[in-house]
């Protein structure tokens, strides 16, 4: 058996190669023999449709005949039968409500018959159009309203670029706006989110949406999300018929901050950032709004009055910038928070109040301009969701919704020549039976005990690997019959950037990889087969499949779309106690698309620079692009030359081997955390952090050096994302050092990689420090985890306190944590160190050190190893609750919490939580005490001058002294001139771990202890 890195070439596919119809001679006349010198059609797939149902609902044309450039909007007024459709470059067509009907008619064209924009200083034309609404009283005014943004002359921003303008209506046949009678109500901001949206509510005032003014980098770059003193990220409320003195228009005496010192008195709601259309309920009068999220989260709000929507301090349900100033009201909840595996620019909707599908009745209704998906949901009352469905999915960019005067739902196609399309019931035939459930019916395989693969089916490794637990990987390609990939360049020289390639595969291309783990460390011969994982490209959407590998290794059966997990015990002379217990997670089909998203085009290891590398194919070993481009596998093409690109003459940059010492640091260290975290963060694709990883981005540009990481510091002292010269002030290589939450990757792996933690220390260390950037000394540190690795040299007490010391913060434990990585701590030292660390009550310590001890001593976490569900099931015990949570010393309740007048106030009083909170709900709030924190709690992190780091509650803040309060209603009082930083945390003072050595009864105990304070 022969190992090609971490990619296992055995006997069973020199066979397959040999199906594929390779001869071992040379070709004569070749220059040298390919690895594969003819290509053999696969024929036996049966990879095609989808394992899940149809949707209920299919998308279809309507108004076949009509087609828009790029539209934006789609709107109808009162008493005429027409519908109007606005494109973005400035044009609003008008017609009739006929799907018949064979011509749009010209209602207004901003470029050519608008010309009041001239006299707007440093403006240079037409940006985009955004907004249309018709007064309710139209039939007798005659009014519209639209919203339009200026260009800039300049890169600088257009202080009143972005207009809302009232027009009069002719009364004619077709209808038309008379340029003529322009009136410019309002004006705002313009830049990269500029909302736009208009809107007459039931109360017959005009409701505008605006954005934050900025491009998605940085996030809320003007700071204003929170900020009620401009008009940006707000949805504004105001009234038309009516002027304020030097206004175009009048404010509501109701608007909510209307006597709010410093705020505009027009904002309705805020906390947007890029609120991409509103709709009001046609039954209710409420107000939705779609806001398209920036790295994780697409949300939709039901709009309050006064609602404060988070953003920039939070991107729905995720927290993004913590630390930054906050508004004057509280953030509320999305109503409902898509996923970017699910939804990645969100269009929002309509309540569906139309006539013809009763069971949609009252549901909410919204789509993806991205993922081009429809969805469903109704609520019950406050906004729980009562249930929640994906209506259908078609190939149209959802840019926005219309409604008839019936509330039957229209919506338009984003693109050069985009339609306009409804839903409609699905009657295509259920196939998903048909979709096979055993990997042995895939046609993948030709023997599945053997692994051979099928007649035309590609082997195929890459070059640099994930770290995937000690488990390793082969690959293969399928393409239906002789079909190829196709590799279109971009713009940019292809040597010169790693992404600059868009490539588009078959229908029912298949990229498939089968993950298999050595049962005993080191022993191939105990390697067994976990499971093989299917990327399917359905010919509109990429969709991902696992399945799970039997213990009789005969065939895998198809995991359910939730995923599944089991744990094994692997023989591992290098982990503690010379075993690991090792839980496998077979992932969801949600979590397959987080790391395929499209900001990744959905392919992580199939890339020119993965797959530009030598491939042994038997007795042939070949460069495999070469291969492949020989046997029509893949074919190149120009967008921009139209000459056919050749990989061999111009080879692609080629990524390194993060373990070929070969490559320099600075090469395999980029491409560890390009294959290990690029695909999460890049812009758009998923982590909240706003860096970007990939291998070719100049690392000046990547935003981690020097830049303090914006999901907390851990209490590392003067922490950065990375912290050039200095790894133990480094997030980056903390997060990758530890177990428990905040751990990074976070998704497919349970392990920290020894080898790569080593790679990223050692190349942080060997980066030149910034000017700006203050020089820690780590000379007093070092000689304390020297002097404890020094054998013999300190005894006792000293050599307590010196551990004591070390682990202290969070910087000397990752230090230490990197001695004993390192081995230089002894034997016989070893038990002692790991005892201390592990008895510190900072969890943020213990998980540094918690890969050292046996799994058995391990934190039995109830994330993992107890499900919520569980603790619900049992049924505790109120008066064994109330002595664990008045007496527990591991449990301490009382030293932050007050129950009848009894305990400490430095958290909530918990006399009555059980009237206030389900059960589910109260241990949701142990578990995740930081999923969501009342801001009377919100903690807050002092740093002084030398260094020292001090957390709790701001209880006063002067120009003489920072007042805070810890446990046990202890206040510390920290000079000012001393202070150097101050600022609220995301994470709870509440330990994260609370009930980590409780079993599951006893957690059940307490949990009917506080249910029942009521």
């Amino acid at each position: 058996m022969k190992s090609l890195g971490s990619y296992t070439i055995s006997f069973i596919v020199i066979a397959s190669l040999i199906a594929l119809g390779r001869e071992a001679a040379v070709t004569p006349g070749a220059e040298r023999p390919y690895g594969i010198p003819q290509r053999v059609p696969w024929t036996t797939s049966r990879i095609t449709g989808s394992p899940d149902p149809p949707a209920p609902y299919r998308i279809e044309r309507t108004f076949a005949k009509l087609s828009f450039n790029n539209p934006l909007l789609m709107e109808r007024a009162p008493g005429m039968n027409r519908f109007f459709v606005g494109e973005q470059f400035g044009k609003i067509f008008s017609f009739p409500m006929d799907p018949n009907c064979a011509k749009a008619d010209l209602f207004l064209d901003i470029t050519k018959e608008l010309t009041g924009w001239k006299k707007v200083k440093g403006a240079k034309g037409l940006d985009a159009l955004y907004g249309l609404a018709f007064h309710p009283q139209f039939q007798k005014n005659r009014y519209c309203y639209v919203c339009y943004v200026l260009a800039s002359k300049t890169e600088r921003a257009l202080a009143d670029g972005s207009r809302v303008s009232r027009f009069e209506v002719t009364n004619t046949d077709p209808p038309r706006i008379d340029p003529r009678t322009e009136k410019v109500i309002i004006t705002w901001l313009a830049g990269g989110h500029n909302g736009g949206d208009l809107k007459f509510g039931k109360d017959g005032f005009l409701y505008i949406s605006t954005g934050d003014g900025s491009n998605p980098n940085p996030p809320d770059a003007l700071d204003t999300g929170q900020d009620v003193s401009d008009l940006l990220s707000s949805v504004l409320r105001i009234d038309v018929d009516h002027q304020d003195a030097g206004k175009a228009y009048a404010v509501p005496p109701d608007n909510p901050f209307v006597k709010t010192p410093g705020a505009r008195p027009e904002i309705w709601a805020y906390g947007f950032r890029n609120p991409w259309r509103m709709s009001i309920d046609r039954g209710t009068g409420d107000l939705w709004v779609g806001d398209v999220g920036w790295e994780l989260w697409e949300m939709v709000y039901h709009v309050q009055r006064g609602g404060n929507y988070g953003w920039s301090v939070t991107e729905g349900p995720q927290l993004v910038r913590p630390n930054s100033r906050r508004g004057p009201t509280p953030i509320l909840p999305p109503a409902l928070a898509f996923p970017h595996t699910e939804g990645a620019s969100i269009t929002g909707g309509y309540v569906y109040r139309g006539k013809r599908y009763q069971d949609l009745v009252g549901a909410y209704i919204c789509g993806d301009w991205v993922t081009r998906k429809l969805w469903a949901t109704r609520f019950e009352k406050e906004d729980r969701i009562a249930w929640h469905k994906e209506l259908a999915r078609g190939g149209q960019r959802i840019v926005a919704f219309g409604e008839d005067h019936d509330g039957e739902l229209y919506f338009l196609d984003y693109n050069d020549a985009g339609g306009i399309y409804q839903f409609v019931p699905n009657n295509v035939k259920d196939t998903s039976a048909s979709f096979p459930r055993r990997l042995s019916e895939t046609g993948l395989f030709a023997s599945i005990t053997l692994h051979t693969p099928a007649p035309g089916v590609i082997p195929f490794s890459i070059n640099a690997e994930q770290w995937a637990d000690q488990a390793t990987a082969e690959r293969f390609l399928a393409l239906p019959g002789t079909s190829s990939v196709t590799f279109y360049d971009n713009p940019v020289p292809i040597p010169e950037t790693y992404y600059n390639w868009q490539t588009f595969f078959p229908k029912d291309g298949v990229l498939a990889r089968t993950i298999a783990l050595e049962m005993e460390r080191g022993d191939p011969h105990s390697r067994r087969r976990l499971e093989t994982q299917i990327l399917h490209w359905d010919g509109a959407a990429w969709h991902g499949y696992t399945y799970a590998w039997n213990d009789a290794q005969t065939d895998a059966t198809l995991v359910p779309a939730a995923g599944q997990q089991r744990t094994f015990t692997v023989k591992d002379a290098h982990a503690p106690g010379g075993k690991r217990e090792q839980t496998w997670h077979w992932h969801s089909r949600a979590e397959c698309l987080q790391c395929h998203n499209p900001w990744t085009a959905h392919l992580l290891a199939f890339t020119l620079p993965q797959l530009r590398r030598d491939q042994d194919y038997g007795p042939v070993r070949d460069e495999q692009l070469r291969t492949l481009k020989h046997v029509a596998a893949i074919r190149f093409s120009s967008t921009t030359s139209g000459k056919t690109y050749d990989p061999l003459k111009n080879p692609p940059r080629r990524i390194a081997d993060p373990h070929d010492g070969k490559a320099s640091l600075e090469q395999r260290a980029r491409a560890y955390l390009h294959v290990n975290c690029s695909h999460c963060h890049q812009m758009g694709a998923g982590g909240t952090a706003d860096i970007d990883l990939r291998y070719d981005t100049k690392l000046s540009e990547t935003k981690t050096l020097g830049v303090r990481p914006v999901q907390g510091t851990f209490e590392i002292p003067g922490a950065h994302i990375i912290s050039p010269g200095d790894p133990y002030r480094s997030a980056l290589y903390y997060r990758m050092a530890k177990l428990g939450r905040g751990r990074m990757p976070h998704i497919g792996s349970e392990i920290v990689d020894d080898q790569g933690v080593h790679l990223i220390h050692d190349w942080i260390k060997q980066l030149k420090p910034l000017k700006q950037q203050p020089v820690v000394s780590r000379q007093e540190q070092l000689a304390l985890v020297d002097g404890l690795c020094a054998s013999g040299a300190t005894q006792g007490k000293d050599r307590s306190e010196m551990l004591q010391r070390l682990l202290g913060n969070t910087s000397s434990a990752l230090m230490l944590a990197h001695a004993v990585d390192e081995k230089r701590v002894s034997d016989a030292l070893r038990p002692q160190v790991l005892t201390a660390a592990m008895a510190s009550p900072d969890a943020q310590i213990r998980d540094l050190f918690e890969r050292f001890i046996p799994d058995e001593q391990r934190v039995k976490r109830l994330g993992s190893a107890i499900k919520p569900e569980q603790i619900l099931m049992l049924k505790g015990d109120a008066a064994r609750g109330k002595e664990l949570f008045f007496k527990s010393s591991g449990l301490q309740c009382v030293n932050c919490h007050r129950i009848a007048g009894t305990g400490s106030t430095l958290g909530p009083d918990l006399s009555e939580i059980g009237k206030k909170y389900s059960r589910g709900q109260i241990l949701e709030s142990i578990l995740e005490p930081s999923k969501s924190i009342d801001p009377k709690y919100v903690s807050y992190l002092a740093e002084t001058a030398d260094g020292q780091v001090q957390t709790g509650l701001l209880v006063e803040k002067n120009d003489r002294e920072v007042v805070l309060k810890t446990v046990g209603d202890k206040e510390i009082r920290i000079a000012a001139q001393k202070v150097t930083m101050l600022v609220p945390q995301s994470k709870s003072l509440m330990p994260e771990l609370l009930l980590r050595d409780l079993t599951a009864e006893q957690a059940a105990d307490l949990l009917e202890f506080l249910t029942t304070r009521k």
